[in-house]
Protein backbone atom coordinates (compact mmCIF):
# COMPACT_ATOMS: atom_id res chain seq x y z
CA UNK A 1 0.00 0.00 0.00
CA UNK A 2 0.94 3.43 -1.28
CA UNK A 3 2.06 5.88 1.90
CA UNK A 4 2.00 9.63 1.88
CA UNK A 5 5.79 9.46 1.64
CA UNK A 6 6.05 7.15 -1.65
CA UNK A 7 3.18 9.43 -3.26
CA UNK A 8 4.87 12.20 -2.84
CA UNK A 9 7.95 10.71 -4.41
CA UNK A 10 6.30 9.88 -7.18
CA UNK A 11 4.69 12.93 -7.35
CA UNK A 12 8.16 14.42 -7.62
CA UNK A 13 9.32 12.12 -10.31
CA UNK A 14 6.40 12.79 -12.33
CA UNK A 15 7.39 16.53 -12.10
CA UNK A 16 11.05 16.26 -13.12
CA UNK A 17 10.10 14.18 -15.92
CA UNK A 18 8.09 16.81 -16.93
CA UNK A 19 10.33 19.93 -16.32
CA UNK A 20 13.17 18.17 -18.70
CA UNK A 21 10.39 19.61 -21.27
CA UNK A 22 10.73 23.18 -19.77
CA UNK A 23 14.36 23.07 -19.49
CA UNK A 24 14.79 21.61 -22.91
CA UNK A 25 12.89 25.16 -24.34
CA UNK A 26 14.62 27.48 -21.95
CA UNK A 27 17.87 26.22 -22.79
CA UNK A 28 17.25 26.31 -26.76
CA UNK A 29 19.03 28.76 -28.50
CA UNK A 30 21.79 29.35 -25.76
CA UNK A 31 25.07 29.24 -27.02
CA UNK A 32 28.62 28.92 -25.12
CA UNK A 33 31.07 27.98 -27.52
CA UNK A 34 30.49 29.93 -30.93
CA UNK A 35 32.57 27.18 -32.67
CA UNK A 36 30.17 24.13 -32.08
CA UNK A 37 26.84 23.58 -33.28
CA UNK A 38 23.47 24.84 -31.83
CA UNK A 39 22.40 21.21 -30.75
CA UNK A 40 25.59 20.74 -29.38
CA UNK A 41 25.69 24.00 -27.31
CA UNK A 42 21.73 22.65 -26.51
CA UNK A 43 23.09 19.62 -25.15
CA UNK A 44 25.82 20.72 -23.08
CA UNK A 45 23.49 22.95 -21.07
CA UNK A 46 20.55 20.99 -20.82
CA UNK A 47 22.54 18.14 -19.89
CA UNK A 48 24.47 19.49 -17.75
CA UNK A 49 21.03 20.94 -15.71
CA UNK A 50 19.72 17.63 -16.37
CA UNK A 51 22.56 15.77 -14.68
CA UNK A 52 22.30 17.29 -11.18
CA UNK A 53 18.75 16.87 -11.56
CA UNK A 54 19.65 12.77 -11.76
CA UNK A 55 22.09 13.02 -8.72
CA UNK A 56 19.77 14.88 -6.63
CA UNK A 57 17.45 12.55 -7.11
CA UNK A 58 19.84 9.53 -6.46
CA UNK A 59 20.22 11.17 -3.51
CA UNK A 60 16.96 11.52 -2.09
CA UNK A 61 16.25 7.66 -2.90
CA UNK A 62 19.39 7.11 -1.15
CA UNK A 63 18.09 8.51 1.79
CA UNK A 64 14.46 7.41 1.77
CA UNK A 65 14.03 4.12 0.08
CA UNK A 66 17.59 2.65 0.97
CA UNK A 67 17.31 -0.75 0.92
CA UNK A 68 15.46 -0.91 -2.43
CA UNK A 69 17.93 1.77 -3.84
CA UNK A 70 21.05 -0.22 -2.90
CA UNK A 71 18.89 -3.59 -3.95
CA UNK A 72 19.02 -2.21 -7.96
CA UNK A 73 21.20 0.83 -8.14
CA UNK A 74 23.79 -1.73 -9.73
CA UNK A 75 24.87 -3.58 -12.77
CA UNK A 76 22.53 -6.54 -11.70
CA UNK A 77 22.30 -10.11 -12.44
CA UNK A 78 22.36 -9.91 -16.57
CA UNK A 79 21.67 -13.37 -16.99
CA UNK A 80 18.55 -13.56 -14.55
CA UNK A 81 15.48 -15.01 -15.34
CA UNK A 82 12.91 -13.31 -17.48
CA UNK A 83 9.09 -13.41 -16.96
CA UNK A 84 7.40 -14.50 -19.49
CA UNK A 85 5.34 -11.80 -21.25
CA UNK A 86 3.16 -13.82 -24.14
CA UNK A 87 1.46 -10.37 -25.32
CA UNK A 88 4.53 -8.97 -26.56
CA UNK A 89 6.10 -12.56 -27.76
CA UNK A 90 8.14 -13.15 -24.57
CA UNK A 91 8.04 -17.10 -24.05
CA UNK A 92 11.27 -18.15 -22.76
CA UNK A 93 12.39 -21.19 -23.43
CA UNK A 94 15.27 -23.79 -22.28
CA UNK A 95 17.93 -21.27 -20.76
CA UNK A 96 16.94 -17.75 -22.86
CA UNK A 97 17.16 -15.35 -19.76
CA UNK A 98 17.00 -11.40 -19.76
CA UNK A 99 20.65 -12.09 -22.16
CA UNK A 100 18.86 -13.41 -24.44
CA UNK A 101 16.01 -11.36 -24.65
CA UNK A 102 18.31 -8.14 -23.39
CA UNK A 103 19.89 -8.30 -27.05
CA UNK A 104 17.38 -9.59 -28.84
CA UNK A 105 14.31 -7.27 -28.30
CA UNK A 106 17.05 -4.39 -27.76
CA UNK A 107 17.91 -5.06 -31.12
CA UNK A 108 14.28 -4.71 -32.52
CA UNK A 109 13.64 -1.65 -30.73
CA UNK A 110 16.63 -0.17 -32.11
CA UNK A 111 15.37 -1.01 -35.54
CA UNK A 112 12.12 -0.12 -34.81
CA UNK A 113 13.50 3.49 -33.50
CA UNK A 114 15.98 3.92 -36.53
CA UNK A 115 12.73 3.87 -38.99
CA UNK A 116 10.21 6.23 -36.86
CA UNK A 117 13.55 8.56 -36.76
CA UNK A 118 14.06 8.43 -39.96
CA UNK A 119 10.72 9.34 -41.10
CA UNK A 120 10.31 12.12 -38.77
CA UNK A 121 14.29 13.89 -39.54
CA UNK A 122 15.93 12.55 -41.74
CA UNK A 123 13.45 11.21 -44.88
CA UNK A 124 13.37 14.33 -47.84
CA UNK A 125 16.63 16.13 -46.30
CA UNK A 126 20.10 16.37 -48.04
CA UNK A 127 22.35 14.57 -45.60
CA UNK A 128 26.05 15.56 -45.39
CA UNK A 129 28.13 12.50 -44.07
CA UNK A 130 31.68 14.98 -44.54
CA UNK A 131 31.38 15.61 -40.76
CA UNK A 132 30.44 11.96 -39.22
CA UNK A 133 33.11 11.09 -37.12
CA UNK A 134 32.30 14.35 -35.00
CA UNK A 135 29.14 13.60 -35.08
CA UNK A 136 29.38 10.24 -33.99
CA UNK A 137 31.85 11.66 -30.71
CA UNK A 138 29.29 13.97 -30.10
CA UNK A 139 26.53 11.00 -30.00
CA UNK A 140 28.13 8.93 -28.12
CA UNK A 141 29.58 10.84 -25.22
CA UNK A 142 25.78 12.78 -25.24
CA UNK A 143 23.60 9.33 -25.32
CA UNK A 144 25.92 7.61 -22.02
CA UNK A 145 24.82 11.09 -20.16
CA UNK A 146 21.43 11.23 -21.46
CA UNK A 147 20.12 8.02 -21.55
CA UNK A 148 21.84 7.46 -17.40
CA UNK A 149 20.21 10.48 -16.77
CA UNK A 150 16.36 9.70 -17.96
CA UNK A 151 16.66 6.34 -16.67
CA UNK A 152 17.73 7.23 -13.37
CA UNK A 153 14.61 9.55 -12.98
CA UNK A 154 12.16 7.91 -14.99
CA UNK A 155 13.00 4.41 -14.64
CA UNK A 156 15.41 3.42 -11.51
CA UNK A 157 13.35 5.76 -8.94
CA UNK A 158 9.82 4.39 -10.26
CA UNK A 159 11.25 1.05 -9.76
CA UNK A 160 12.53 1.99 -5.92
CA UNK A 161 9.70 4.17 -5.34
CA UNK A 162 6.65 1.39 -6.05
CA UNK A 163 8.71 -1.76 -4.80
CA UNK A 164 6.87 -3.51 -2.14
CA UNK A 165 3.95 -1.12 -2.81
CA UNK A 166 2.90 -2.21 -6.12
CA UNK A 167 2.87 -5.56 -7.86
CA UNK A 168 5.91 -6.12 -9.77
CA UNK A 169 3.74 -6.62 -12.85
CA UNK A 170 1.72 -3.21 -12.12
CA UNK A 171 5.41 -0.90 -11.60
CA UNK A 172 6.43 -1.24 -15.61
CA UNK A 173 3.60 -0.06 -16.81
CA UNK A 174 3.64 3.19 -14.25
CA UNK A 175 6.85 3.90 -15.80
CA UNK A 176 5.60 3.18 -19.08
CA UNK A 177 3.22 5.82 -18.71
CA UNK A 178 5.03 8.70 -17.67
CA UNK A 179 8.18 7.91 -20.04
CA UNK A 180 5.82 7.34 -23.11
CA UNK A 181 4.09 10.59 -22.13
CA UNK A 182 6.20 12.69 -21.98
CA UNK A 183 7.76 11.36 -25.60
CA UNK A 184 4.80 13.32 -26.96
CA UNK A 185 6.67 16.28 -27.11
CA UNK A 186 9.93 14.72 -27.97
CA UNK A 187 12.38 12.62 -30.28
CA UNK A 188 10.49 10.45 -31.58
CA UNK A 189 7.37 12.33 -31.23
CA UNK A 190 3.31 12.47 -31.49
CA UNK A 191 1.59 9.11 -31.12
CA UNK A 192 4.43 7.00 -32.73
CA UNK A 193 6.58 7.92 -29.89
CA UNK A 194 4.22 7.95 -27.46
CA UNK A 195 3.74 4.19 -28.21
CA UNK A 196 7.71 3.19 -28.77
CA UNK A 197 8.55 5.07 -25.58
CA UNK A 198 6.05 3.23 -23.36
CA UNK A 199 6.84 0.34 -24.48
CA UNK A 200 10.49 0.53 -23.71
CA UNK A 201 9.37 2.34 -20.71
CA UNK A 202 7.84 -1.08 -19.57
CA UNK A 203 10.76 -3.12 -20.61
CA UNK A 204 13.07 -1.83 -19.48
CA UNK A 205 11.21 -0.89 -15.63
CA UNK A 206 10.57 -4.91 -16.15
CA UNK A 207 14.47 -5.41 -16.78
CA UNK A 208 15.51 -3.24 -13.58
CA UNK A 209 12.82 -4.97 -11.59
CA UNK A 210 13.99 -8.79 -12.51
CA UNK A 211 17.64 -8.28 -13.07
CA UNK A 212 18.09 -6.05 -9.68
CA UNK A 213 20.06 -4.43 -11.76
CA UNK A 214 20.38 -0.76 -14.48
CA UNK A 215 22.57 -2.60 -17.05
CA UNK A 216 19.76 -3.58 -19.41
CA UNK A 217 17.79 -0.38 -19.14
CA UNK A 218 21.27 1.76 -19.11
CA UNK A 219 22.68 -0.01 -22.58
CA UNK A 220 19.62 -0.72 -24.17
CA UNK A 221 18.22 3.29 -24.10
CA UNK A 222 21.87 4.39 -24.53
CA UNK A 223 21.44 2.10 -27.97
CA UNK A 224 18.29 4.16 -28.56
CA UNK A 225 19.35 7.47 -28.10
CA UNK A 226 22.81 6.92 -30.23
CA UNK A 227 20.23 6.76 -32.97
CA UNK A 228 18.54 9.36 -32.18
CA UNK A 229 21.45 12.28 -31.68
CA UNK A 230 23.11 11.02 -34.43
CA UNK A 231 20.07 11.74 -36.71
CA UNK A 232 19.49 14.86 -35.03
CA UNK A 233 22.92 16.00 -35.58
CA UNK A 234 22.27 14.59 -39.16
CA UNK A 235 18.94 16.56 -39.93
CA UNK A 236 20.65 19.97 -38.08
Amino acid sequence: MLKLKDILLLILIVVLTASFLFIGKWTSGIVIFDNLSPLTNHQIIYQGITLLIAFAVLLILWGFKRPEFQTHFRKGNIGAAIGPEPWVGIKPKGNQTWLYFGTSIGIIISVVTAIIIYFQLIHGKEIDLSNIVPILLFSLIFSLTNSFIEETVTRLSVVVVLKGKLKDRVIPFVSALIFGTVHYWGNPGGIPGVLAAGFLGWFLAKSILETKGIFWAWVIHFAQDVIIFTARFLAE
